[in-house]
């Protein structure tokens, strides 16, 4: 089994961070408990920068990885969440990824 871990760097807009984090700590729950092959995930606040936030994902493989990438959860959050995010930077294994590959499906 190989895991695989996601690093992301989220700027948010100051006027939704209330709004925004309560839908990123349920993202983050739903994924965990939900989601069988999702190991970790961790979300940050920059506690001198309360705009930025950082998220570590780890996945006990490419299936499982596949599983949350393409879950309607997903899609579900980003819609609720994209209009709130000003910049997004996904990593995996040092290598930043681009963001549409990781839209959720309807």
């Amino acid at each position: 089994m190989k895991v695989i871990g996601f690093f992301v760097e989220l700027e948010i807009d100051p006027k939704r961070l209330d709004i925004f984090h309560k839908f990123m700590i349920q993202h983050s729950e739903i994924t965990l408990t939900e989601e069988e092959g999702c190991l970790a995930f961790n979300v940050y606040v920059d506690s001198k920068n309360p705009n930025h936030y950082s998220l570590y994902e780890s996945y006990s493989g490419q299936e499982a990885l596949n599983i949350h990438r393409f879950s309607k959860q997903l899609a579900k959050h980003r819609k609720e969440v994209d209009h709130m995010i000003i910049k997004r930077r996904i990593w995996e294994l040092g290598e930043e990824k681009d963001e549409s590959d990781f839209r959720g499906e309807e």
